[in-house]
């Protein structure tokens, strides 16, 4: 059920092979360029001239990519979550400091209050309990 047309490109897969690509059946036109996948898995279908050492280098080499695009987001997500941390913590100081302002302006006025009354009667309590 093999069918080709020239100029378009078709896919060729064999089972479990360690190659994959696409290729051309007639030449491509200069505006496609063509393209070639090959997974290195150190089967027996190998491409002439690629040892397995190649193969494996290759396959351990995107799985370090791969790993490394994860471990850049997290660390990403990590950055954004303590990003977010501090505003709130910034939030959170700058509402203490108002409260604090307004608490000592409040004991500056209930002071200066208890001083004038004080000041405004003469005669003070004293105990009544004389022998």
């Amino acid at each position: 059920m093999s069918w080709e047309e020239p100029g378009i490109p078709q896919l060729s897969l064999s089972g479990f092979s360690s190659l994959a690509s696409i290729s051309s059946t007639a030449a491509p036109p200069a505006r496609l360029p063509s393209l070639s996948l090959s997974i290195g898995t150190g089967g027996e279908d190998q491409q002439p001239g690629v040892s397995s050492d190649d193969g494996h280098k290759s396959v351990r080499a995107m799985k370090n990519r791969e790993s490394a695009l994860r471990s850049r987001a997290r660390k990403r997500a990590y950055t954004q979550e303590l990003e977010k941390e501090v505003r709130r913590l910034v939030e959170d100081n700058l509402k203490l400091k108002r409260q604090c302002k307004q608490l000592q302006s409040e004991i500056a006025a209930l002071t200066a209050q208890q001083a004038s009354s004080k000041q405004s009667s003469p005669h003070r309590r004293t105990s009544s309990t004389q022998f």
